[in-house]
């Protein structure tokens, strides 16, 4: 379990051995996990788990439940076939430049908009969009932000995590604009996360000639107590078009942190 300071979740990264997933004492291990993240400071325990694994049972019985399902796709960058196509997509693009721009302080309430917009309350409750500065590119379509994309950079590879409107227009270039986009003079491979809300990307992605992982499940165990109250915000354009009334979560510290 890895946390870092002033997050609002910490992370499960191994449960092993696979053999071990529905041991009876699963239960205590993961309670015990629970109690040191909120101990840190943690508002909630995430984990992942492919479908269909003991895990995810053992999981449920330990307050831990679904929010969200996501496949992993993986992009070679050795010069293969799908990384030339993405780079001719990307150099033939109608504005002869990169479509994706890095996002400024200026963007992020259109950015944050965007996302009250596209992302559903279950998955707000538990990746909720923070206070902190948003670093990551945007894509504009006709003067709106339709689409914002955040990287996590190591040295085995990118991750990319996009959040695209249904409203945007030739998808295909876009997603492959944001792979040309990627600055990896190393070559390492690339991987796009899809959650099962963006799963009508799927479609485009499979046209992009990737390597695709089974689909997870992403799972939670809220350490707080939540209450939702309405709150008045400044609405974009965009959302006039798109969007329904967003809510904040308003969090209480003094609850217990084996709260489920």
């Amino acid at each position: 379990m890895h946390y870092a300071a002033g997050d609002r979740s910490a992370h499960i990264g191994y449960l092993m051995p696979d053999e071990s997933l529905n041991h009876p004492r699963l239960g205590n291990l993961l309670e015990r996990l629970a109690v040191q993240a909120g101990s840190w400071g943690a508002f909630h325990l995430l984990a992942e788990a492919e479908e269909n694994s003991c895990a995810m049972e053992g999981m449920r019985r330990c307050g831990l439940s679904v929010y969200a399902r996501q496949r992993i796709w993986k992009f070679s960058t050795s010069g293969d076939r799908a990384s030339r196509k993405t780079s001719a997509q990307s150099k033939n693009g109608k504005y002869g430049r990169s479509l994706w721009q890095p996002a400024t302080s200026l963007n992020e309430v259109m950015i944050r908009n965007l996302y009250q917009s596209l992302v559903p309350p279950l998955v707000q409750s538990a990746e909720p969009l923070t206070s902190r500065r948003l670093l990551g590119l945007i894509y504009r379509q006709d003067d709106e932000i339709l689409a914002y994309a955040e990287g996590i950079y190591g040295p085995q590879g990118i991750y990319l995590q996009p959040l695209i409107h249904p409203a945007v227009e030739n998808v295909s270039q876009v997603l492959a604009d944001l792979l040309a986009t990627q600055r990896n003079p190393l070559g390492r491979p690339i991987y796009i996360a899809i959650r099962s809300y963006q799963a009508w990307l799927e479609t485009v992605m499979r046209d992009l000639e990737c390597e695709v992982a089974p689909r997870h499940a992403l799972m939670v165990k809220h350490l707080v107590i939540q209450q939702r109250s309405a709150a008045l915000v400044t609405r974009h354009s965009v959302l006039e078009k798109y969007t329904a009334e967003p809510t904040v979560p308003m969090v209480h510290n003094s609850t217990t942190t084996n709260e489920s």
